[in-house]
């Protein structure tokens, strides 16, 4: 470490207790504030969708997307995958099968294309 000492700034360390109270009264906000009551049925299901529209912003990138291109051809085997995979989770539900079902096609046609 050149420069600095172990525990580095105190203005780091002051962003960092910044951050993590600003976090807690964000997540404590709905906890406090909504506890015990029931929202609108919009917002309930607005909540349950997050979850998932969170998860395909993080994904899809790395399904469409080599080495920060958009390039549908080199990744056709990871979009075939993402499709079953997607096919698998509607049609039979849970996690195991639409995993394994995603994997399986990666893999095979990573290695038919060769």
């Amino acid at each position: 470490m050149t420069g600095s000492n172990f525990w580095g700034s105190v203005e780091g360390w002051i962003a960092i207790a910044g951050l993590a109270i600003g976090t807690f009264l964000i997540r404590y906000s709905f906890i406090g504030l909504f506890a015990g009551k029931r929202l609108p049925p919009l917002v309930e299901r607005g909540l349950q969708l997050a979850v998932p529209a969170i998860f395909a912003a993080i994904v899809l990138p790395l399904i469409v997307m080599q080495q920060g291109q958009t390039d549908f051809v080199a990744r056709a085997p990871h979009l075939a995958a993402a499709c079953i995979t997607a096919l698998f989770a509607w049609w039979r539900g849970g996690m195991l099968a639409p995993i394994l079902a995603g994997m399986g096609t990666l893999y095979a046609l990573q290695y038919l294309l060769r």
